[in-house]
């Protein structure tokens, strides 16, 4: 909703509120006048509960319709990769060039890193819970973690 509206809408609100509340003194004042104060169709001991409820609905509703709307920044991946040393963020590049998954010794034959090396870097990136390490025959088949995987598709 664009701000005019916004402005619309909340007055609106505010001015059926006020006027709920004018009706209902003008109701009250009449029955009292009137001296047929039993026979209100609300009991005036609700009365005043039931419009401090409406007054708090609508006060939510016209800070609803006020609030900024928080989006979700978007994710520089760039950025996330900076924060890893250079062995991993190889590893990570190759998982994230493979829909989040690739055999170890997959890994090993691109990054040309020695297998201990990237063992080491594989260990590091689980620690931290970035990937999943899973048996596959004589290696391992590693994947990014789902959380992580949200964030590089």
């Amino acid at each position: 909703m664009n701000h005019p509206k916004k402005i619309i809408a909340g007055s609106l609100l505010i001015v059926i509120f006020v006027l709920i509340v004018s009706l209902s003194s003008w109701y009250v004042q009449n029955e009292i006048y009137l001296g047929d104060i039993c026979s209100c169709a609300i009991p005036l001991p609700i009365l005043i509960p039931v419009l401090a409820s409406i007054g708090l609905l609508t006060g939510t509703l016209v800070y609803y319709i006020f609030s900024p709307r928080f989006e979700r920044a978007p994710v520089c991946k760039e950025s996330i990769l900076k924060l890893l040393n250079p062995t991993e963020r190889q590893v990570m590049n190759i998982l994230i060039e493979n829909n989040g998954e690739a055999v170890q010794s997959r890994i090993v034959q691109l990054t040309s890193l020695s297998k201990v090396t990237v063992f080491r870097s594989l260990e590091k990136l689980k620690s931290k819970g970035i990937i999943e390490k899973k048996k596959h025959g004589k290696t391992n088949r590693i994947m990014l973690a789902e959380d992580i995987m949200r964030i590089f598709e």
